[in-house]
């Protein structure tokens, strides 16, 4: 009884150490030397790398060992579920499925350095055999299609041109109805989700007698709504493929206006979904995506969008790949981003005049619209934009808005003589006695900072450039009601100095 005991528990330590994963990788007109020999007398053996997409990259996973003539890739854990590819000496690659409800020690490839699928073959993988045989089929489909396109751009008649044009276009039908055929009648499989996330969701019809600007928005709301049917949000997989990347680029690319709290609703209600379906590397995936692309849009107010990002998920907690440094710093920055979000009122400032006698209290300005200004006598930019504010201000009709334009360093007398010789005659206040807090609200890191305000004091704009003023401040006059709109202004919705979370 010891004896069977201890022999048990030598198989369970010999087991705890053998491969989880050994993908055998066979190709014709290479081959890989194991003799010890060639190592010392300097020969390079040649090696295959497996890599693995994620996202729109891809990355190093494994170099083969060579065995018996073939190339191994051996691992003690399994793969995690996605499309890898094997690298050739000379770049080329090929692609391959991997699955961990697959017994991965028995996947077998077989090829020749031209990794053609129809010279390839496959063996103990039927997610890699389906995936082969489509590609077999979509290869020959694109043979023909490119023979066609010769036979159209040589054809004359106009007749059986359109002929080739209709049979060029079945051609490519025929390869995404494959497609589609394949994902349906393999749901459970991975090359089953795959394919099925490929495929484009279909618009209902919508009754013909709609105005056409009412089709089009009901078009578009259905198809924004309908956008992840097809997206399995339990398949880890995904993310381990071009395809997701593709999928959540293109949705905000495509259906995301430039608003800041329609691109956050848009982003709850996706990783909603994905935290409903059980990804957990699509949750991460996604809010990950979100808040680089959030950071990176040129649109006017998006720091709300990278705000909210940061708080509602890494700031709660939810992030769990980040580093506990790398949240904290995003939660220090968001804070400083909370009190100048758009659609906020600003904060309060209360400061003297140039004078050191008259306090100027921003609140109080009884305009319906209030331009406030962050500004420095030494800054480059400063020294282009604030001739050009003085000018606008001085040409436009001023009962209806007001500049409160703020030094923001200490250097009073230049200051004041800067004011002197420029002629500002808007509002401007220093904050001479040290007693405003007005940095600890305001998140200035450069100057000039222009925000426009309506009349109850809400950010409707910032960081806008000076020849901006004039628009934003009738798009606000005619919002408001004050001026009659005869064409309303466009607001500007563009920042091409956009504030981020600034984290190394």
């Amino acid at each position: 009884m010891i004896k069977q005991f201890a022999l048990w528990i030598g198989v369970l330590l010999c087991g705890s150490t053998y491969a989880q994963y050994d993908i055998t990788v066979k190709i014709d007109g290479l081959t890989c030397d194991d003799d010890a020999d060639a190592a010392v007398e300097g020969l390079e053996n040649d090696k295959l790398l497996l890599a693995n997409h994620f996202g729109n990259k891809q990355y190093l996973k494994d170099t083969s060992e060579c065995s018996n003539g073939v190339f191994h890739f051996k691992g003690k854990e399994k793969l995690a579920t996605g499309v890898y590819l094997v690298v050739l000496p000379g770049k080329n690659y090929f692609e391959i499925l991997v699955s961990k409800d697959e017994d991965q020690t028995k996947y077998f490839f077989q090829t020749d350095t031209t990794i053609k699928p129809a010279v390839t073959t496959v063996k103990g993988s039927k997610e890699n055999e389906l995936f082969l045989e489509f590609n077999q089929y979509a290869v020959k489909q694109s043979l023909k299609a490119s023979s066609l396109s010769k036979q159209i751009e040589a054809e004359e008649d106009s007749v059986a041109k359109s002929k080739l044009q209709k049979d060029l276009r079945a051609l490519g039908s025929s390869v995404s109805q494959r497609r589609k055929d394949l994902a349906k009648t393999n749901p459970t499989l991975f090359i089953g989700r795959l394919y099925k996330a490929m495929g484009e969701v279909e618009s209902p019809k919508f009754p013909e007698d709609l105005e056409p600007a009412k089709l089009r928005e009901m078009q578009y709301m259905w198809l924004r709504e309908h956008y992840w049917d097809n997206v399995d949000f339990s398949e880890d997989g995904l993310v381990l493929s071009p395809v997701f990347h593709g999928k959540i680029k293109n949705y905000f690319e495509t259906y995301m206006p430039p608003i800041p709290d329609t691109a956050i609703l848009m982003g709850d209600k996706l990783i909603a979904k994905i935290e409903q379906g059980g990804s957990t590397e699509q949750f991460k995936y996604t809010v990950h995506f979100m808040l680089g692309y959030f950071e990176d849009a040129k649109y006017m107010c998006f720091d709300k969008a990278v705000w909210h990002i940061a708080k509602n998920y890494y700031c709660a907690g939810k992030a769990f790949w980040a580093d506990s440094a790398y949240v904290d710093k995003m939660c220090e920055e968001s804070s400083k981003m909370e009190p100048t979000l758009c659609d906020k009122i600003a904060p309060d400032m209360n400061m003297p005049d140039s004078n050191f006698i008259q306090r100027i209290r921003m609140s109080e300005i009884n305009k319906p619209v209030t331009v406030l200004i962050f500004w420095d006598i030494n800054c480059g930019h400063c020294k282009k934009e604030m001739p050009i504010v003085s000018r606008i201000y001085d040409s436009m009709t001023n009962e209806n808005f007001e500049i409160y334009a703020v030094y923001t360093q200490g250097d009073w007398a230049a200051w004041k003589k800067r004011l002197a010789v420029d002629d500002f005659n808007f509002i401007n206040v220093a904050n001479a006695f040290g007693e405003d807090k007005f940095r600890n609200l305001y998140n200035i890191r450069t100057t000039p900072q222009i925000y426009v305000l309506d009349k109850d004091k809400n950010i409707r704009f910032k960081k806008i450039g000076a020849k901006d003023i004039p628009n934003t401040v009738q798009y606000l006059l005619e919002e408001q009601g004050v001026v009659e709109a005869t064409e309303l202004s466009k607001p500007i919705n563009s920042s091409e100095d956009s504030e981020s979370l600034d984290i190394e």
